[in-house]
């Protein structure tokens, strides 16, 4: 792909790599060949959920039993919403207006359910979200507080530390989505003292959709038992009893039914390309291709809603370009050149593999197409 596109829309869609094909193609091959499933779950599919398992919990900081893997962050939010009684005192869910659309989708369904109240916090910028506003809103009636560790429109970063601290010293649950964090930014879960934590493979991590991390404090799990469920959740999924539901002790009460097997092999792909090139070294790659997205922007003279401090934002930039973002975006596509769009900006976000080369490209073909 990189042969013949400038590929900077990996916040969007990471790329395809070869190791995740051929990865991917021998998982087809070990089906074709054993046939019968016993053989193919038991020596292939399984051991490769573990795999991603410790993969994920070596490079988050955490441990292998707190991880359950589900197929996107809907349904990790649905399921850990199942799992509270948001019916009595604690019945607030704070959030804000610059979380990803999914978030506030899942808690607007629940609370319709429940009664539970939504706390929205607004955006004095439309890029960031204060913390001060965070702190003011946590009190003895929040249940939960959801954290977007990097805001998917600008790119701001949230100090989602000092956030779920907040959380935990009133009695609430915190919970990060991170799926605009995971692969570019530094993450210890344990040090990041979060409830919560999900975060899939499909952006940064370059291992496609289908495939979700979903992250429960150890000491939380026996007190998770999700409605949101499923034979493979349960402790003794082959014991075929349907008359009963026993949750299992670890992170995998949280999974749900049969798993989409074929993603995980592309995910392992992408996700050893990730630890290999190492976390810290994409953060300090990102700086620089990003610092240059926004030279260019400056030169073009198109405004930069994206913070301009390296440590402030994750791996997007964007840049307005007006109420046409979407056919210029479009029009970008058709000349090989590949972002995405948010409204009247568009987004890039180089990943460690680009260069200055193809930031300068887009730019080129930018003026093009606005002229």
């Amino acid at each position: 792909m990189l042969d013949r596109k400038t590929y900077l829309i990996s916040a969007s869609l990471g790329p395809i790599s070869t190791r995740a094909r051929s990865m991917l193609d021998a998982y087809l091959d070990a089906w074709a060949a054993k046939g019968a499933p016993d053989h193919v779950w038991f020596e292939d599919i399984f051991p490769r959920m573990a795999g991603l398992k410790r993969s994920f919990s070596t490079l988050a900081g955490c441990d292998p039993d707190e991880v359950a893997i589900t197929t996107n962050i809907s349904i990790a939010l649905a399921t850990v919403a199942s799992c509270l009684d948001l019916t009595g005192r604690r019945d607030r869910v704070v959030l804000s207006e610059l979380d990803f659309p999914t978030d506030g989708h899942v808690w607007i369904a629940w609370a319709r359910k429940t009664g539970a109240e939504l706390v929205w916090l607004r955006s004095p910028d439309g890029l960031t979200i204060p913390l001060e506003a965070y702190d003011d809103a946590i009190d003895d009636r929040t249940a939960v507080v959801m954290v977007n560790r990097v805001l998917y429109r600008s790119s701001a970063m949230v100090d989602a530390r000092a956030i779920c601290s907040m959380a935990r010293e009133r009695g609430a649950l915190s919970f990060v989505d991170d799926y605009h964090g995971l692969g570019i930014v530094p993450l210890d879960l344990h040090d990041l003292g979060c409830d919560l934590y999900t975060a899939g493979t499909l952006k940064w991590m370059c291992g496609g959709p289908g495939m979700v991390f979903l992250y429960a404090r150890r000491d939380l799990l026996p007190s998770l038992e999700p409605a949101v469920t499923g034979w493979f959740g349960t402790a003794e999924p082959f014991s075929f009893d349907a008359r009963h539901l026993a949750y299992h002790p670890t992170a995998r009460r949280l999974e749900h039914g049969t798993p989409p097997a074929p993603v995980f092999f592309l995910a392992q792909g992408g996700f050893d390309i990730i630890a290999e090139v190492g976390v810290e070294r994409i953060r300090a790659r990102q700086g620089e291709l990003t610092d240059h997205v926004i030279a260019r922007s400056d030169d073009a003279g198109l405004e930069v809603r994206t913070p301009r401090d390296r440590s402030a934002r994750g791996g997007v930039v964007n840049v307005q370009v007006g109420d046409g973002a979407g056919a210029i975006c479009h029009a970008l596509l058709a000349r090989d050149v590949c972002t995405d769009f948010r409204g009247d900006g568009l987004r890039i976000s180089p990943h460690f593999f680009n260069t200055e080369d193809d930031v300068d490209r887009c730019f080129d073909e930018l003026a093009a197409v606005m002229a």
